[in-house]
């Protein structure tokens, strides 16, 4: 794992996130962990059941000592932040397809499965950061065994063309600062790139 992404704060929260397994970690660390092409600022963290009653008295107390602020706190959703860092616990009724990544005593959701949530998202709050996530993951996987493993995860509810409309249609979105690792990608080399993908997708 490339612990590089995550800032120092950021790592006294991973470290401690083994005290939580019942939720997997995916989201935007949990693909540069794996991936390393960004650094990332918060955890999301996954389950399938309502959010715990006790979860927060067990953050308070797993992370005794920081300051915890919350931000978010209902059934489906519990944000906090400790110390500097966001995360969230987070309902996620959707099956886990693949098998978890063990790291540190954390189940990490493998990348291609993490893309193939953004790539469910993209129309509903999608941020430049997801585009730039979507451009890596296809970069390694590509766009065909994303989009098996969206009709995998998601079934009929995954809906392929509005996906791949939604792909390349980057002018509502706005701008944020992006710290790369690897290579530095701007939008218009994302909307050429997910053009060129969709169009060896149809001609394979």
């Amino acid at each position: 794992m490339r612990e590089e992404v995550i800032i120092s704060e950021g790592i006294k929260v991973l470290d401690n996130l083994k005290d939580f397994p019942e939720f997997y970690l995916a989201g935007g660390t949990g693909l540069a962990l794996q991936l390393g092409h960004r650094i990332s600022l918060d955890f999301d963290l996954f389950w399938r059941g309502d959010i715990p009653e006790k979860l927060l008295s067990r953050i308070r107390n797993v992370f005794r000592g920081e300051r915890i602020k919350v931000i978010v706190n209902h059934r489906e959703q519990l944000t906090v932040s400790i110390g500097a860092v966001y995360t969230s616990f987070v309902k996620y009724s959707y099956p886990v397809v693949l098998d978890f990544i063990e790291y540190k005593g954390i189940n990490i959701l493998p990348a291609i499965e993490i893309g193939a949530m953004k790539a469910y998202a993209l129309g509903r709050r999608a941020t430049m950061r997801d585009y730039v996530d979507l451009y890596f993951v296809l970069k390694t996987y590509g766009l065909v065994e994303v989009i098996k493993l969206c009709k995998r995860k998601y079934g009929n509810e995954f809906n392929k063309r509005l996906f791949l409309e939604q792909l390349i249609y980057l002018e509502d979105i706005e701008d944020v600062e992006i710290r790369f690792l690897k290579e530095t990608v701007k939008r218009d080399e994302l909307t050429r790139f997910f053009e060129g993908e969709i169009k060896k997708m149809e001609l394979g």
